[in-house]
């Protein structure tokens, strides 16, 4: 797979344009990991109606008002964790991790990873998109 040129003064306002020069996304059957309250799954079913989409959330309160929302055609939701994927092998052709990966704890990374890597069919992709620290901050943080 060819990937996009970008440059260093490129600013990304919009993941899913970005997600979008980076894997064609139509008629894609996509797991978001950590989905919170699924803002981009939602965006990218309203302009790629073909694809469907299943968010994976493990917090029970955000669960239930993802349950609760208005239903979006191709979009479903399950409660679990990265960890135990409740899919069988193979099952997506994308997997997404918007600023969830870090939430994921560190003696169960390797296992979680795995799992992502079992769901996703021979040359699915993974998309992982973790928040960017700047300034004196980042300096601290980056001890732990």
């Amino acid at each position: 797979m060819e990937i996009p040129d970008f440059t260093p003064t490129d600013i990304v306002t919009d993941e899913l344009a970005l997600l979008n020069r980076l894997v064609p996304l139509h008629e894609q059957r996509i797991i978001e990991i950590g989905c919170g309250a699924a803002y981009l799954s939602r965006k990218l079913l309203t302009t790629y109606p073909a694809c469907t989409v299943t968010g994976l959330e493990v917090d029970e309160a955000q669960h239930a008002k993802n349950l609760a929302a208005p239903p979006v055609p191709g979009l479903s939701f399950v409660a679990a964790g990265a960890q135990a994927i409740p899919f069988d092998d193979a099952a997506f052709d994308l997997a997404i991790m918007l600023k969830s990966l870090h939430h994921v704890p560190l003696d169960l990374l390797d296992q979680a990873l795995g799992e992502v890597h079992r769901v996703l069919r021979p040359e699915g992709l993974l998309y992982v998109s973790e928040p960017v620290f700047a300034g004196a901050l980042n300096e601290v943080m980056r001890l732990f």
